[in-house]
């Protein structure tokens, strides 16, 4: 999961100790929030608005099933027709992101050697905090505790999780539910290690159990998420449909490709009512993946969207438009950097239609291949390209290195990443294989003075466009929330405040771009300017919970 802001609403702690503090500064908040909501606030100066442009309906497609309108059918009725594929798929990590506690497959131990319970350091809490884990029958609680050097308990707090977050294939982290409020557990089984420890960010930022679960967290492990709008992670009951994802996440909504089967009326030709990736174009196809599979430095969502009306077959740009950070390039070793790597790749950037390298190249997206038949599966993935000019090592040599001459074991190696206990595979495909990372979490920081943060898909993307000038300054805003040097804060603030001005003359009710004006104001130290970007942006959404507490 990616880290919230740190300027996020006080969140419901779990019951314990150390809850009364912490209840009466959140009841103080809440109280400010109502006094602000009762105040006078001055409206949008005029009425100006130039309203957002619906991809779903203005872009050019043949498919019919991408406009608002289609109904999304379910995996059910997709497993009618398609039962083996169904079947495969619910075995893939996909089809295993997400689940309850009491349905999850029990792949965690909780024993000493799991390290349950285990010692993290915390800067606040002299001689660290302790963490537990216990079940009984399908109920799962996640402990957290103080202690003194003779082991006295100081403080504490429990919680029961609700919801697995992972396939368990690299990682399975932990959600509380609040009456509806999501929250992560601070503690994430770590399967590759056979262990338990702090969940990925903790180490850096440790919030306990008030770590709030925003929709962007959950776009890439669950099917869809009920968010209630304006909250930063409450959600409608029951939260999920269909919990991990499904089928219409890659062919988008079912609704009118069900009913032509059903009725029987198949025309002949391509299936206009249901998106199959492999036949859209490079840049369209690859957009299904890059939904999850691509992590930049923030993610902007389209003005008057959210997260999760991405339709397969669109350009996911025109949804969710992501920017990096250009000085960078795409070596590191980020959990979810594969898309960047892949492109980084001579592979990607040699390939031509209509073999144009993607991820549909090498992986099957409705089944994983079994262990005895990984290396002969990815090994024909590779000749398809590179059977006219085989590997220039004799195959003796080929053998000593690897006994099953694997391709991949050789050019895409499993390297270290910013997950602790976790290793992912090399997606830039090295002619040779390099020294492996250093394995274990990263400590994300930015240069004293600037940096270039570009769209990612800077080929389809022109900033001189009003709807993506508006998402740079909002992304600009955003990188705030790595909390850089002042220097650069300012710069950042000061480069984006421009961009924010003409957002909010061109649409006078774009609530995020008055609250990014209100946050790079702030920065500016133009506190009564501030104030009053906030009051706006709160007159058009006046429950706006972060901006609530960024004005009081």
């Amino acid at each position: 999961m990616q880290d919230v802001p740190s300027a996020t609403p006080p969140s419901r702690p779990p019951k314990g100790r150390w809850g009364l503090p912490v209840a009466a500064a959140i009841l103080g908040l809440l109280a400010l929030g109502v006094l602000w909501l009762w105040r006078p606030r001055p409206a949008p100066d005029g009425t100006d608005r130039a309203e957002p442009v619906d991809p779903r309906l203005s872009f050019p497609t043949p498919y019919r099933n991408v406009r608002p309108d289609v109904q999304y059918a379910g995996d059910r009725a997709c497993a009618d027709c398609h039962q083996d594929v169904a079947a495969s798929f619910r075995q893939h990590p996909m089809g295993r992101a997400l689940a309850p506690v009491a349905a999850a497959p029990p792949i965690e131990r909780f024993d000493k050697a799991a390290h349950n319970p285990f010692a993290a350091p915390d800067p606040f809490v002299g001689g660290g905090l302790h963490y537990g884990v216990s079940r009984r029958d399908k109920h799962v609680r996640h402990r957290e505790w103080a202690a003194d050097p003779d082991g006295k308990v100081l403080a504490e707090a429990e919680a029961e999780v609700h919801f697995v977050v992972g396939s368990g294939k690299a990682a399975r982290s932990y959600l509380v539910n609040h009456d509806g409020y999501l929250f992560e557990s601070p503690v994430t089984w770590f399967p590759q290690a056979g262990r338990w420890d702090l969940s990925p960010g903790y180490e850096n930022t440790n919030l306990h159990f008030s770590r709030p679960v925003t929709p962007g967290c959950l776009f890439c492990h669950s099917n869809f998420a009920d968010h209630v709008p304006d909250t930063v992670n409450r959600y409608r009951p029951p939260v999920f449909r269909g919990f991990a994802v499904g089928c219409e996440r890659c062919h988008g909504p079912g609704e009118l490709h069900v009913r032509r089967h059903t009725e029987g009326k198949l025309p002949p030709g391509p299936d206009d009512t249901i998106v199959n990736p492999a036949r859209l174009k490079p840049d369209l196809r690859e957009a299904v993946c890059q939904q999850c599979h691509l992590q930049g430095e923030k993610r902007i969502v389209r003005r008057g969207g959210s997260d999760f009306d991405y339709r397969p077959g669109l350009p996911l740009h025109a949804f969710l438009m992501d920017f990096v950070v250009q000085q960078e390039g795409h070596s590191d070793a980020k959990f979810v950097n594969s898309v960047e790597q892949m492109m980084a790749s001579r592979c990607y950037r040699a390939s031509r239609e209509p073999k144009k390298l993607g991820c549909i190249s090498c992986h099957d997206p409705h089944k994983l291949p079994a262990a005895a038949e990984r290396v002969a599966f990815y090994r024909q993935r590779c000749l398809q390209c590179h059977a006219e000019i085989p590997c220039s090592l004799p195959l003796a040599e080929r053998h000593a290195r690897d006994k099953e001459d694997s391709c991949v074991a050789c050019h895409m190696p499993r390297n270290g990443s910013e997950i602790g206990h976790a290793a992912i595979t090399d997606h830039r495909v090295p002619r040779r294989p390099e020294p492996k990372a250093k394995a274990g979490p990263a400590v994300r920081t930015l240069p004293p003075d600037r940096l270039t943060l570009v769209p990612f898909h800077g080929d389809r993307v022109d900033l001189k466009d009003a709807e993506a000038s508006r998402n740079y300054g909002l992304a600009l805003v955003g990188m705030l929330d790595y909390g850089p040097p002042d220097e650069l804060s300012r710069r950042l603030a000061a480069q984006a405040l421009p961009l924010l001005d003409a957002a909010v003359k061109r649409d006078r009710l774009d609530a995020a771009a008055w609250d990014a004006q209100g946050t790079a104001l702030w920065t500016l130290e133009r506190r009564p300017e501030a104030l009053a970007a906030y009051e706006t942006a709160l007159s058009v959404r006046p429950d706006q919970e972060n901006t609530l507490y960024l004005a009081g």
